[in-house]
């Protein structure tokens, strides 16, 4: 197991903090545009640059690259405002800890956060010393959350000098986005129903293996065990 790349998602994988990146992004569109966003675009699942362009777009604003920019910083900076409530608000879900001290191989994330929003959810929790996080993929890379994959492998291989093709990379996360992108570029996937989606649901997504949560360490062990096989 020393030779598979493990990716956790962030958001309803490992930890849930109550909402607060939405509540970033519509403290930034606030500052940048002076009103409140009106239209959410779906986020589950999806990439902060492909939400930002759709926030942007909905929301009767200028979608360029220039105004990309200007939102992701304002993001950055609105939910870095918001950290303190991260101790209160926030939490690390059951078995997540435990699962990140047990699980073999390099772990990293591959999330659709922006990385500087990944670091601040996981902080608080214990989380970010048990993950390389400059092995992994960010949302701000690319808009398709497939197309991470292939850039955390090149950030794991830059880093190990050793390759993660094929089920060498498991990604492990809670919607059928993260079981498309595993599936779309040949990675294993362990789905957890801890976020809006039912086993039944990512089971029929294609998961390799699906879990209830991350509380039973020794049945995450096995099941990155079997994705990765």
């Amino acid at each position: 197991m020393d030779e598979v790349l493990v990716l956790w998602d962030v958001d309803h994988t490992l930890v849930d903090v109550d909402g607060l990146g939405r509540e970033a992004y519509d403290l930034a569109f606030l500052r940048r545009f002076g009103r409140p966003i009106v239209h959410q675009p779906p986020m589950a699942g999806r990439t902060d640059r492909a939400i930002a362009h759709d926030v942007l777009h909905l929301n009767g604003a200028p979608a360029g690259e220039e105004q990309l920019e200007a939102l992701r910083a304002a993001a950055e900076t609105a939910f870095d405002e918001l950290a303190h409530l991260l101790p209160v608000r926030g939490r690390a879900l059951p078995g997540a800890l435990d699962a990140l001290t047990s699980v073999a191989g390099v772990q990293s994330v591959l999330t659709g956060n922006l990385r500087r929003i990944a670091e601040v959810k996981l902080g608080p929790f214990g989380l970010v010393e048990h993950l390389d996080l400059d092995a992994g993929a960010y949302g701000w890379s690319h808009a398709v959350r497939a197309n991470l994959v292939d850039i955390a492998r090149g950030a794991a291989r830059q880093r190990y000098e050793r390759s993660f093709e094929g089920r060498r990379t498991v990604l492990v996360g809670d919607t059928p986005l993260d079981v498309e992108a595993a599936l779309l570029t040949g990675a294993g996937v362990v789905a957890v129903a801890t976020g809006r989606y039912s086993v039944a649901v990512l089971e029929q997504a294609g998961a390799h293996v699906v879990l209830p949560d991350l509380s039973d360490t020794a049945g995450v062990v096995e099941a990155v065990a079997r994705a990765a096989a």
